[in-house]
């Protein structure tokens, strides 16, 4: 791989990446979850920011990403250290009221109150005990704000999260749009790459059985014109190029009795398909095209069908891969890589119709009912809606990392599959 190709790679899987955790992110924050790090890429960290109490951070490694939301996932290793026995510094509002507690080895501050915690409770009565540096020995106790950030290091800083703003405690219905808003955006982001290509073209093709006859093949010798609507082929209907194709090439060069609409006038005709032979390859043709337009609905109609297409080929073939189970019917990060490699090389059209169609993948993977993804969030959404009650933690965890352990194993096979090809 050229320059080129690595960071179209990155860019592609960039955006991708990008627009499905923001679709969590959002979701998130709109039911007033408190999100502590919204992170592009694994592995180390590259860049870093704070804003209200969330951390923005750019890693090193543009093979994936996460949002990570109070109550879910493994928030409870940023406060490990918040227990009693632990010494902090703390600042107070003008209510008097705790609003930033600094569990860092870092920042000194000469207005910070040194304080060793006896007790602590982040999400409930949000209150913090302990021996103060400022007094005699005495426990003292303070009130938390509803907004107070702490400083987990010294450019790492979250927002407790009290009970009513954790994901595990608000409503299901808000927990699975949360859990759905990461595969719908990467759906949005394909019909809306598709609606841009098809745009960009001169022309697209029109999504019935509209035809463009070709010259000196039996469909115009016969008589068909362009903009004539085939609707059957023999008895069988079509109302698409899929289905007339397909229609045609069952028929194996036999002479086909042709149904089309011209001017609102019904006509039928035979035609004797042409043999054609190429690349050792029969095949029988009548000799049209898709018939082809610049119209703006039209145009909208071929990026709907295009993203309706692409979506029905990928439920077929995990489908298929469910059945009939093999490695080289999935590709990972080196594949992916290779892809646009490829089509980077083919123009930057052909790499925004890549990125599309990974989008669309991956949001569809996604919703695969596997732990850890997030179909597997959503299965346990409705198993707790039917059960009227959350499963356990202990059932939470033991699904939850077997998923992950399946999903690790998986990708490893994956890419060792795809180094070997």
């Amino acid at each position: 791989m050229n320059l080129t190709s690595i960071v179209a790679f990155i860019v592609v899987f960039g955006v991708i990446v990008t627009i499905h955790e923001f679709g969590h992110f959002f979701a998130a924050k709109k039911f007033g979850v408190v999100v502590y790090e919204f992170s592009i890429g694994m592995g180390p960290k590259i860049f870093g920011k704070n804003k209200n109490g969330t951390n923005y951070v750019l890693r090193l490694l543009p093979v994936g990403g996460y949002v990570l939301m109070a109550g879910a996932d493994q928030d409870n290793e940023y406060l490990d250290d918040l227990r009693p026995g632990k010494v902090v510094k703390i600042k107070f509002s003008d209510d008097k009221t705790v609003n930033f507690i600094d569990i860092s080895d870092d920042n000194d501050d000469v207005s910070e109150q040194v304080l060793r915690i006896t007790a602590i409770d982040l999400s409930n009565k949000l209150m913090i005990s302990g021996i103060s540096d400022q007094n005699t020995g005495d426990e003292v106790s303070y009130q938390l704000s509803t907004k107070t950030q702490i400083r987990v290091e010294k450019d790492r800083i979250i927002q407790i999260a009290p009970r009513e703003r954790q994901l595990t405690h608000i409503a299901i219905w808000k927990q699975a749009i949360v859990n759905f808003a990461g595969p719908f955006m990467n759906f949005v982001l394909a019909i809306v790459l598709f609606i841009g290509i098809a745009f960009a073209f001169a022309k697209v093709p029109v999504s019935n059985s509209q035809i463009s006859p070709i010259a000196h093949y039996p469909a115009a010798q016969q008589g068909l014109k362009k903009g004539d609507l085939i609707t059957k082929i023999n008895s069988t209907k079509v109302s698409n190029w899929n289905q007339l194709t397909s229609a045609i090439s069952q028929q194996k060069g036999q002479t086909v009795k042709v149904t089309y609409r011209r001017q609102h006038k019904t006509k039928v005709i035979r035609i004797k398909p042409k043999k054609i032979v190429e690349s050792g390859q029969t095949r029988y043709l009548i000799g049209v095209e898709q018939y082809t337009t610049s119209g703006f609905s039209n145009r909208i109609r071929y990026a709907y069908s295009t993203f309706i297409n692409g979506a029905s080929s990928i439920w077929l073939a995990l489908g298929h891969l469910i059945v009939h189970p093999s490695l080289n019917q999935l590709g990972g990060p080196v594949e992916i890589a290779k892809t646009t490699s490829t089509a980077a090389s083919d123009g930057f059209l052909s790499l925004v119709n890549l990125t599309a169609f990974l989008s669309l993948n991956i949001g569809i993977f996604n919703l695969i009912p596997i732990p850890v993804l997030d179909g597997g969030k959503l299965l346990l959404n409705l198993i707790q809606a039917i059960r009227h009650k959350p499963l356990s933690d202990k059932i939470n965890q033991s699904v939850t990392i077997a998923g992950a352990v399946f999903m690790i194993l998986l990708m490893i096979a994956v890419t060792i599959n795809d180094l070997l090809r």
